[in-house]
């Protein structure tokens, strides 16, 4: 099947998700990856959170100051073995992928991160307020986390490899870790500059 891009222009053929080993291994044992709610909104916001291969490389990592994928995986595991997860779209209903939404990443993690105060409201908003399925021209633009609301069975989902994570490792080991002698692999050798 191919993805309808009248559902939604701007998908990618892939999203991926990443989670620990040990998380992994209840994935299995349950046969599907389960929407979770999303601690940066207090369970607000459920799903299955995900990114694009090229909006990540473009955008997670391109700010030196706030390394936005730097966050994403201190707050899935740090010292921790990891797994990234391949979601081919194409296996999808459409009607899945027409639930698809998206999250400016960064936004979010500036109000976890910098200005988050106790009860979950930052300067007058609750966390994940601003959770809303964005224009294509803005995904195109900023760090877009693809949110997923439903669950996914695990036979639609490629596991694709592991890697840990540790602050003081380079970026592109850990991509590596996860992609390598897979196709993205090439897409982190493209960027090596971005991700150091």
């Amino acid at each position: 099947m191919k993805i309808n891009k009248n559902i939604h222009p701007k998908l990618p053929e892939n999203l991926y998700h990443i989670t620990t080993a040990e998380r992994f291994e209840k994935i299995k044992k349950d046969k599907v990856l389960r929407a979770m709610p999303d601690t940066l909104t207090g369970g607000k916001v459920k799903g299955v959170f995900t990114f694009d291969l090229e909006n990540f490389i473009s955008q997670w990592t391109k700010d030196k100051k706030m390394n936005l994928a730097r966050l994403i995986l201190d707050y899935i595991g740090n010292g921790k073995e990891l797994v990234a997860l391949r979601i081919p779209l194409k296996n999808l209903p459409p009607e899945q992928l027409a639930n698809i939404k998206a999250r400016d990443v960064k936004k979010t993690i500036d109000w976890k991160f910098s200005e988050y105060v106790p009860g979950g409201k930052v300067a007058g908003h609750v966390l994940g307020e601003r959770f809303v399925e964005m224009p294509p021209e803005v995904v195109q633009k900023n760090a877009i986390e693809h949110i997923m609301p439903e669950d996914i069975p695990i036979e639609k989902i490629d596991c694709l490899g592991t890697s840990r994570y540790e602050g003081k490792l380079r970026l592109v080991d850990v991509l590596n870790g996860f992609f390598k002698n897979c196709p993205e692999e090439k897409s982190i050798d493209k960027n090596i500059d971005v991700l150091m």
